[in-house]
């Protein structure tokens, strides 16, 4: 994988862009170095990558993710979780002990919210029997992001969303300042407001005393 490795460091590093790098990392409140690619430049090297290593990526991808993980620069984490779109289907049992330490590795709201909406949330619909253990110790635990993610992973259900459990874990935090945990839940609620506007209401009348930030984030569909 280090020629991977190599090749794709080699790749963003021809077409960075220095001013731009200073002004998203900026915008990402400094979290990291970044190479200064815009994501539709990182997307065609991604595109490039799988174009023509696709074979190795499928059978060595958890290997590459966590060497593009643990690089300095943004852009490699964002390259990750482009290839990880490419596999979703093929995920086993056993990845979700690696999508646990991505989601606290480097841990922001850019790469948690990828990781809880696509490959949390599709593994949870493969293997569903495993949903109950990892959701109640994520959000019963004192990982923010982690909590952020049992309010988040169902973003894409639709219908099938599972408002009960959503409630429970709103509730469980609901005297929390942290903005990150109390945004996820209203989005949460937003998100299920699509579906069911008045489950939401009610949800919301029965609970006048969410953290207001659940409240402003829940209500704007309704």
């Amino acid at each position: 994988m280090n020629d991977l490795i190599d090749f794709i460091d080699s790749e963003l590093r021809s077409v960075a862009d220095p001013e731009k790098a200073i002004e998203m990392k900026a915008y990402m409140k400094d979290i990291a170095p970044y190479y200064g690619v815009p994501s539709p430049i990182r997307k065609s090297i991604s595109k490039g990558l799988w174009s023509e290593f696709s074979k190795r990526i499928r059978h060595d991808w958890r290997h590459l993710v966590v060497e593009l993980w643990m690089m300095d620069q943004r852009e490699c984490q964002y390259l990750a979780m482009d290839l990880m779109m490419k596999i979703k289907r093929s995920i086993i049992e056993e990845d979700i002990e690696l999508f646990e330490k991505l989601i606290k590795t480097k841990s922001w709201w850019d790469t948690v919210d990828f990781l809880a909406s696509n490959m949390i949330g599709s593994y949870f619909e493969k293997f569903p029997k495993n949903k109950d253990e990892f959701i109640q110790r994520w959000s019963e635990g004192e990982n923010i992001w982690l909590i952020r993610t049992s309010l988040i992973y169902q973003l894409k259900f639709k219908e099938r969303t599972d408002f009960n459990e959503i409630k429970r874990i709103i509730l469980m935090h609901q005297e929390s300042k942290e903005f990150f945990i109390n945004k996820a839940g209203g989005w949460a609620l937003r998100q299920y407001s699509k579906f069911n506007k008045e489950a939401v209401q009610e949800f919301m009348d029965d609970n006048p005393n969410l953290p207001r930030l659940v409240i402003r984030e829940g209500s704007k569909y309704l």
